[in-house]
């Protein structure tokens, strides 16, 4: 599965592939996704994401926190094909992990999206308290041998509050950074 928080296309000229969750509360923003519901369908998931780079504008900016992102996408890549819109994608990525390296310390042991995203500083909530990467794996097991849809859609907030955490984290980066001077991300 791939999730995008798609900020400032309030005509939703951005999404004509893929799933779209339109935000009740925040105008010119949506949620849009790609799913292979099952691991068969996962070239087709790969291709609709494909055709998806084709609407793009030519500048744009794809915030994403740590490496996972860009590994998913070289794995489904060399498996099932690239583009040239995917390389121009690939060049649009900006690792928000690697802005809090370099300008902001918290007081966590751990600097997971999750940690910071759910710290007192960023203070976002994730819709299930069970939320995580292992969980969404175990969901996904859950969802193939039952097909209950209410797993599936599961799979789908949690991968909804992941990019909303992570637009969260920009948000406080570039808040932080204009009250203490450091570079914006």
């Amino acid at each position: 599965m791939f999730g995008f928080w798609v900020v400032g296309d309030p005509e939703g000229k951005y999404a004509r592939v893929g799933h779209v969750v339109l935000s009740q509360e925040d105008y010119g923003k949506y949620f849009l996704y790609f799913l292979a519901e099952t691991p068969d369908l996962e070239a087709v998931m790969w291709n609709n994401f494909l055709d998806w780079l084709c609407y793009l504008p030519q500048e744009y900016k794809v915030y994403h926190y740590a490496h996972y992102e860009k590994t998913a996408l070289k794995k489904l890549a060399e498996k099932h094909k690239s583009s040239d819109e995917l390389q121009r994608f690939q060049d649009h990525l900006i690792d928000l992990q690697r802005c809090v390296d370099k300008s902001v310390i918290f007081p966590l042991y751990f600097y997971s999206i999750k940690d910071i995203a759910k710290s007192s500083f960023v203070n976002f909530k994730w819709r299930h308290a069970k939320a995580g990467g292992g969980q969404s794996i175990f969901w996904y097991e859950q969802w193939l041998e039952s097909r209950n849809r209410q797993t599936l859609q599961d799979i789908i907030d949690y991968n909804e509050d992941d990019v909303r955490a992570t637009e969260c984290l920009h948000l406080w980066i570039n808040e932080a950074a204009k009250n203490h001077k450091f570079k914006h991300c």
